[in-house]
């Protein structure tokens, strides 16, 4: 035992995070608590007893579905785990105990702590420092559950350095960490590294980073080495950058005369053997096609031009005639309007004669009746004569106010036919116009898609002679040698830090060696006929190895002894590893029962005989149907399970299942 406990450190004097009680209610009060678990330092085995045979039938017969399982869950739940398995607990437990909840009381860094969980995802625990439970559901504490349990995490990952992965950048998290320290009894201890079984860790890389992750907690990832593991990663990236660059830079001249060739026969849908040059002008060829179809869209273009350019000077005379037309209707319009006031007999129309006056006066432009301008139209002349002498004498001489309303009431047929003329006049030209409208917006479609046609012809010759300017010039071999001779240096410097991290690694530091030490003098212990143990940090798959060869129990015992040589390392200040290990039936994955005894008495005898008289710093938790040895049976068990009544039982009962009927 000498040869092992020699290597052990004695830096702390407790564990980072340990259990001292758990205590399981249904409903909020002291009335219902259902079941208290005491825990300690050390081994704390909790043992599902099962009724001697022939005792007992049945789900009673057997050690399974007692709740061995269920406890570790809770542990983890208490710890802020937020893996799927724990979820699906808690939402059990939630159906069977609305009300209820747990109690956990930790030490944290030297520190106690009390948490109460409920099971309702919904309903907000509390915690607290310190550890007296009294009254626990009535008392007002300004720290929740969530925020102790997000303290809880940053300060038992606050010593792990370096906190990102160096390939990857991801931030190691404690959920990582609590994965390692409370495996899934689903992964069967198959592995060091198989942690979570189903829905994983959540690292990044499932095979590289929990190696790193495992070196990082126990402060075996030097800066050092984290620096030249990013570097090699880095370097990596940009080799695989640098590499696919050249490759562009190979094939783009001819991805680019594929592309353009491929435009130019679709354009042109040309087929697939005619020969893009030809150095014979009578040979056929895309490029003669091409410039024969060029032309004949640069004519067709120009003719579209012309048509366009016809059809907008059509559609301005028009409404410049419009226009005029338009202007004659209101002047025939306005005599109308004075002669039906006159035939009415409206005196007040005749008010308004001397503005009207005005308007005729300053009428301007051509009377397309007579073929003159307005100044020589007789009848506008007539029409001011009779207005002004009209608005002379009305105010004296009501005899001849009456007079110019009668002649002025025997033109209303003639002005009103001439207002119908008009109207019709214009209703015809702005039917014309909308229709040399149309043509017009036609015609300007035809001349955009013309431009189009007649543009892209040029452009896509245009790209083809650049490329055959480029393509195996002096200019794309200097950039080509250039992409070859970064590749080349980037691949030098990857090969000068693989190396690098190559030594480093062989040059195996003091904690590395401890460790291997202590491996070696635990497999030593159990199995004193020649067997030895090793380490290597940098093994991905076994880290920890033991000299046998044999079937799954080996593996299994390789993977225990890892897990319990860290915690006997953790209590070096170099390690950020929190002293706690929780094992669900260990025994159940295929390891004997010889070994698995043996295994649990080197815990004891090594807790008894280095920390004699007073707690050792670590905490242990194993649950198991195989009975522990004798000697174990009172001191280290902390809790049986026994299936053959309820009261034995983690929750006071079993669940039920309501079974669903098919119809």
């Amino acid at each position: 035992m000498e040869e092992l406990t020699q290597y052990l450190p004695t830096d702390r004097r407790h564990p980072r995070l340990w259990f001292e009680r758990l205590v399981i209610f249904s409903e909020p009060d002291e009335v219902h608590v259902v079941r208290t678990i005491p825990f300690h330092r050390g081994l704390n085995l909790v043992w599902a007893k099962e009724p001697a045979i022939g005792h007992a039938l049945g789900t009673r017969a057997a050690g399974h579905g007692v709740g061995k399982t269920s406890l570790c869950l809770l542990l983890r739940f208490c710890l802020g785990e937020p893996s799927k398995a724990v979820a699906e607990l808690r939402d059990e437990l939630f159906r069977e105990f609305a009300q209820g909840g747990v109690i956990a009381v930790l030490h944290v860094d030297g520190q106690p702590f009390t948490v109460c969980r409920y099971f309702n995802a919904h309903k907000e625990g509390i915690a607290f420092n310190g550890k007296d439970i009294a009254d626990i559901w009535t008392r007002v504490t300004e720290l929740s559950d969530r925020a102790f349990l997000k303290q809880l995490a940053s300060d038992m990952m606050s010593p792990v350095s370096p906190r990102n992965i160096p390939e990857t950048g991801q931030e190691m998290e404690w959920k990582h960490l609590l994965a390692w320290i409370s495996r899934d009894q689903g992964s069967r201890f198959k592995s060091f590294f198989a942690w979570r079984e189903g829905e994983g860790t959540g690292l990044q890389r499932g095979r590289q980073d929990p190696p790193i992750v495992m070196r990082s907690v126990l402060g075996l990832l030097a800066q050092t080495e984290s620096l030249l593991m990013g570097q090699i990663a880095a370097l990596e990236q940009e080799l695989v950058q640098a590499k696919q660059k050249t490759t562009e830079l190979l094939q783009e001249p001819v991805l680019i005369k594929r592309r353009i060739e491929s435009s130019l026969r679709a354009s042109g849908n040309l087929p697939n053997d005619l020969p893009i040059r030809a150095n014979d002008l009578f040979v056929d060829s895309v490029e003669q096609r091409i410039r024969l179809a060029n032309e004949k869209s640069a004519i067709g273009l120009a003719q579209f031009e012309a048509k366009y350019e016809e059809a907008t000077q059509a559609v301005a005379d028009l409404r410049a005639n419009m226009k005029l037309v338009k202007d004659e209707r209101f002047k025939a319009q306005t005599q109308y309007d004075f002669a039906d006031a006159a035939r009415r007999g409206d005196e007040a129309a005749f008010l308004s004669i001397g503005t009207k006056l005005a308007k005729l006066k300053n009428l301007t432009g051509h009377c397309e009746e007579g073929n003159l301008s307005f100044s020589q139209c007789r009848h506008i002349q007539d029409e001011m004569n009779r207005l002004q002498f009209s608005s002379m004498q009305d105010a004296r001489d009501k005899k001849n106010l009456e007079k110019a309303m009668t002649e002025s009431a025997g033109r209303a047929n003639a002005a009103l036919s001439r207002v119908n003329d008009l109207n019709a006049k214009v209703a015809s030209l702005e039917k014309e116009e909308k229709a040399l409208e149309a043509v017009k917006a036609r015609i300007g479609i035809s001349k955009r898609t013309a431009e189009i046609t007649a543009n892209k012809w040029p452009a896509l010759l245009e790209e083809l002679e650049r490329w055959e300017s480029l393509s195996g010039s002096a200019e794309a071999q200097v950039a080509i040698d250039a992409s070859r001779t970064k590749s080349a240096q980037i691949e030098k410097d990857l090969n000068s830090a693989n190396i690098r991290l190559v030594v480093h690694q062989k040059n195996r530091s003091d904690r590395e060696k401890a460790l291997a030490h202590i491996t070696d003098g635990l497999t030593r212990q159990l199995l004193p006929d020649g067997a030895f143990g090793s380490f290597d940090p940098h093994d991905e798959i076994r880290p920890f190895r033991l000299s046998l060869r044999g079937g799954e129990a080996y593996r299994v015992l390789e993977v225990l002894l890892g897990d319990i040589a860290c915690m006997l390392d953790s209590s070096r200040v170099e390690s950020a590893l929190p002293g706690l290990f929780i094992h669900d039936c260990p025994r159940e994955a295929d390891m004997s029962t010889g070994l698995y005894e043996n295994f649990l008495l080197l815990i004891a005898q090594l807790q008894q005989q280095q920390f004699e008289g007073e707690d050792p710093p670590f905490q242990y938790i194993v649950t198991t149907t195989t009975p522990p040895p004798d000697a174990l049976q009172v001191g280290p068990v902390c809790l049986i399970l026994d299936p053959s009544s309820d009261e034995g039982l983690l929750f006071g009962r079993r669940f039920t299942v309501v079974q669903q009927t098919t119809f």
